[in-house]
């Protein structure tokens, strides 16, 4: 019911002990003063897609990105504001409950009222169904005072997660005008923060003069690109089920009979479980990344665990854990297209307990292999982003009972020796939901409701507030906001045979690179993780002590640093005119090296993608030594 959304919550001691932590803010979003500056235009990270994408966008795509800095600095070009006249902003939770999620509303809150007390913050009430009902709830002190550093949504709660018809669309922008908003801030994934950017251009268009801001909010940890280096809740999610993990690590070490195979949220991507293997240390982790890679089938997969259950028992050990991702079923090529065939049926208004007689011979003969729960899992609605409903399809089921089929048939055989295998399966995905969050996502989410402020203070719309530099401290942490338009790219993909293929500008989910560094961390210890049963068991969330700054090992490992690249590159630019212009005499050859410059400029905009980065940086850093040299050998020469 709406009457209970904002109630004040019954709080355990320990709830109401969190309820009292401050969260940090960076020096550079303190004090009543926003100085921003502003960089070069955006492009997208695939420079093939950027027409399409500027084509769909033409109002927001191409914006600068914006950097938030300290009262020290010293930025000539940097934009001083110090007028902070009352402003009113909505805000919604616009996708799954990640812990982490009240904190963005309460540093928003705390922002637009140190900026001016008369300023208003209003909660849409339902999600965006909320949002399109112009249902509100006045965000107080009061009201956020038992949800502060808590977890769920359930301050304002949550419904459909999207704004993306025409009808959406336009109830969005009249509730907008109606409530005479001058901000609408949107926390979500890749999913709500492609509508974010789709809503702020047709406000732009419409010369709506709400403008649009969105949050990383998800606990998928798919949303990361060269702006974005984590999502609010990510950490928390992959803390708490490391430590269930654990347990059931220590379990199965215990009884020594059984294997556990759990399944992990995360949706296509696997980051969630492969955060969770390299904190844990299963004895095995399948990653839907290495399948899509390898093309692997269901029979490659169950024919893997096999022979690792094999290995383990010639070892006598007729135990283990096996981690899935819930999005595996879509990185199985036969699986996949199964589903294809399924949704674009569904598409076609076919009830589900008819469509297993309109599948193609071969996609026929796949379903009746498949166990009974499966297929009725295959044949559930999709998701509002056409996506199979993850959550619901036991992976982790099927798994085991081909493995145990397999198993029984070498057996049989006379190839397996070992003891029955015995499986327990397990799904990992509400559990952690609702977790209270880390120290770390309650910083970074109160942080990034500051930011939305600092964006909206500075008039931009269609942004995303980041923050980089997260694996320091919070005083060292680097506040921005970036064109939600930069994180684009197109992909192109057929629905259902014979269709033609499609492409839409979206945020895309990322998924694990398997060229990074975290990836191959997981690679070097496979053996060892596989036979040697070194389980670790991180413990619970941690609040106070030593533990409490601990940051995932998938943001440490990795070097994210995007942005001081860029700036750099900047640097080295300006360092080769500099030296080349020392040389008077040859002014044809410095504008074409002015020309070579710009050109390099052009190509390396913020939003290009790493390699082209780490590629002009490194060409401009021989580039500038050499030079470097060569001007001090001439001065050197000229004193003599």
């Amino acid at each position: 019911m709406d009457s209970d959304y904002g109630v004040p919550r019954e709080l355990s001691d320990l709830q109401k002990k969190r309820t009292l932590y401050q969260p940090q803010i960076p020096p550079c979003l303190e004090g009543t003063t926003v100085r921003v500056e502003f960089g070069d235009g955006t492009t997208a990270a695939d420079s093939a897609g950027a027409h399409v994408i500027s084509h769909a966008f033409p109002h927001t795509f191409g914006q600068p990105l914006a950097h938030f800095l300290r009262a020290t600095s010293k930025v000539p070009n940097a934009q001083i504001i110090t007028e902070h006249p009352v402003i009113r902003v909505g805000v919604v939770f616009s996708g799954r409950q990640s812990p982490g999620g009240h904190n963005v509303i309460w540093g928003l809150y705390s922002a637009i009222k140190i900026h001016n007390n008369n300023s208003v913050l209003l909660g849409f009430v339902g999600g965006t169904e909320g949002l399109f009902a112009q249902k509100t709830l006045e965000i107080t002190n009061e009201v956020l005072s038992s949800y502060k550093n808590q977890g769920g949504y359930d301050l304002l709660g949550r419904t459909v997660d999207q704004i993306r018809t025409t009808e959406q669309v336009n109830a969005a922008m009249t509730s907008c005008q109606a409530l005479k908003l001058d901000g609408l801030v949107i926390i979500g994934g890749v999913t709500s923060n492609t509508d974010a950017a789709q809503l702020a251009e047709t406000f732009a268009e419409s010369k709506c003069s709400t403008k649009v801001v969105g949050v990383p909010v998800t606990l998928n940890g798919d949303l990361r690109n060269q702006f974005v280096e984590a999502n609010v809740g990510f950490d928390t999610i992959c803390k708490v089920n490391s430590q269930l993990i654990s347990n059931v690590c220590t379990d199965a070490l215990s009884a020594e009979k059984y294997y556990y195979f759990i399944r992990l949220m995360g949706r296509k991507a696997s980051h969630v479980a492969l955060e969770c293997a390299l904190q844990s240390h299963p004895n095995m982790v399948v990653l839907g990344e290495e399948v899509t890679a390898s093309k692997l089938t269901l029979f490659d997969i169950t024919k893997q665990i096999s022979d690792a259950v094999q290995a383990r028992a010639e070892q006598d050990k007729y135990h283990g854990v096996v981690l899935i991702p819930e999005g595996l079923v879509e990185s199985i090529p036969e699986l996949y297209a199964l589903l294809q065939e399924i949704h674009a049926l569904h598409g076609q208004g076919i009830s589900a307990d008819k469509i297993s007689g309109h599948l193609s011979p071969w996609a026929s003969a796949l379903f009746e292999f498949l166990p009974p729960f499966i297929r009725r899992q295959l044949l559930l609605y999709p998701e509002s982003d056409d996506s199979a409903q993850l959550s619901q399809i036991e992976t982790e089921k099927l798994l085991a009972q081909l493995v145990e089929n397999e198993l029984n048939k070498r057996m049989k055989e006379g190839k397996y020796k070992g003891k029955k295998f015995n499986a327990i399966c397990h799904f990992f995905g509400y559990q952690a939901r609702g977790s209270l969050p880390s120290k770390f996502d309650c910083d970074y989410a109160y942080v990034l409701g500051h930011i939305c402020y600092h964006v909206l203070a500075a008039g931009l719309n269609g942004y995303m507030a980041t923050v980089t530099n997260l694996k320091s401290p919070v005083n060292k942490w680097k506040c921005g906001a970036a064109p939600i338009t930069a994180m684009m790219t197109v992909k192109r993909w057929s629905r259902g045979p014979g269709a033609n293929p499609i492409g839409k500008p979206a945020v895309h989910p990322v998924t694990v690179d398997l060229k990074g560094k975290a990836y191959e961390l997981l690679r070097q210890n496979s053996t060892s993780f596989l036979f040697d049963d070194i389980y670790r068991n991180p413990g619970p969330l941690q609040f106070d002590g030593p533990g409490v700054d601990a940051k995932v090992l998938t943001l440490s490992v990795e070097d994210q640093d995007y942005m001081g690249r860029i700036k750099l590159l900047q640097e080295y630019l300006d360092k080769v005119l500099t030296l080349s212009v020392e040389d008077q005499d040859y002014m044809g050859r410095i504008k074409l090296l002015q020309e070579y410059l710009d050109k390099v400029k052009y190509i390396v905009k913020p939003g290009c993608s790493q390699d082209v980065l780490k590629a002009a940086l490194s060409a401009m850093a021989s580039v500038t030594e050499v030079l470097s040299v060569m001007s001090t050998s001439s001065n050197a020469h000229g004193l003599l």
